[in-house]
């Protein structure tokens, strides 16, 4: 717990700080953590792995750390919670870095609208050398606070505005951006937190599974710089990647012991399913994994009741593109 002069009744908050094998990155995500104009509270470090070079690395940084057996980020990510002893818990990703004021803003937020229970803040995308999606090139975060004096926002965050639909539009994919996500304690305990086991997707299922017991808001503010480097998971697919989205798609339609918000029928979002479906099978074709490819299609069943989807779903790109030039073709006659 770091010291700070607050009432003991003012609210609190914990960071908390996933790592595998990336010690240089962390150190950066940390140090951003320290820097803040409102210290976190608690700055919870989780090494995926108890030989992760980050326990060595962060040795005499004042944070804590906790290394787990290697279980993946939604194992370090509940075990980060599990360690909390806050109100509310973010979250940053060990290669991405929090502006000064991210939390001074959040706090503010929190307390002008206590019905709020989660939020998340617009971003800023870097790289070391700066491609055609990112903002500006930098490697640290002084260099990227000099970047944002001068920089011209080029992504369009509006996705990102859910609130007062937050359940319904989560259906239809992510909205949100994990590392500035701030969740209340105990509605992310009782979300069930992060799913285990699975290689993509759990920040998805966490933001809809609070979504059933909040609204999601946005901090329109660009309180975060989301490191942009080419081997992501966001640039990356394979067989297993695109079932585990099938299957988080699957659950979100399944009973819950959790509320369910008022949202449009099945249909409504096939297109985002079929857009799912589709990469999914393609990484199966790519890596001639023929099991996984049957198994994408069962799961599609459930979620693209409509067979001529399915079908539109597993055509070539070349085909795909001729039926969308046709649509909208013939949507013009």
């Amino acid at each position: 717990m770091q010291d700070r002069d607050a009432d003991a009744a003012a609210t609190t908050f914990a960071l908390v700080i996933p790592t595998h094998r990336r010690p240089e990155f962390v150190r950066q995500a940390v140090d951003s953590a320290l820097r803040q104009s409102r210290p976190f509270d608690q700055v919870i470090v989780i090494p995926d792995g108890l030989d992760d070079p980050a326990v060595a690395a962060l040795a005499d940084v004042p944070v804590e750390v906790h290394p787990i057996e290697k279980a993946g980020v939604a194992a370090a990510r509940n075990a980060g919670v599990a360690n909390a002893r806050t109100d509310w818990v973010c979250f940053l990703d060990d290669d991405d870095l929090l502006h000064p004021d991210y939390l001074a803003r959040v706090e503010r937020e929190a307390s002008g609208s206590p019905e709020i229970g989660a939020m998340n803040a617009a971003y800023w995308s870097f790289a070391s050398e700066a491609g055609p999606d990112d903002e500006f090139a930098a490697d640290t975060l002084d260099e990227c606070l000099v970047a944002i004096r001068t920089a011209v926002p080029r992504r369009d965050l509006s996705y990102l505005e859910i609130e007062g639909r937050s359940f319904d539009l989560l259906l239809e994919r992510m909205r949100g951006s994990m590392s500035t996500s701030a969740v209340r304690r105990d509605l992310l305990e009782r979300a069930g937190g992060f799913p285990h086991g699975m290689v993509t997707a759990q920040d998805w299922v966490m933001y809809v599974n609070v979504a059933r017991l909040t609204e999601w808001r946005l901090i329109r503010d660009r309180l975060a710089f989301f490191r942009d480097l080419p081997n992501s998971i966001t640039r990356t697919g394979s067989p297993v990647k695109g079932l585990t989205a099938l299957r988080a798609i699957r659950s979100f339609w399944q009973p819950s012991p959790l509320p369910t918000p008022p949202h449009r029928p099945l249909d409504a979002y096939r297109t985002n399913y079929r857009f799912v479906l589709g990469w999914a099978l393609r990484a199966c074709w790519r890596a001639r994994d023929l099991r996984s490819y049957r198994e994408a299609l069962v799961i599609a069943r459930d979620i693209l009741p409509r067979r001529s989807d399915r079908i539109r779903a597993a055509a070539p790109r070349w085909v795909q593109g001729g039926i969308r030039r046709a649509t909208r073709l013939f949507g013009r006659r």
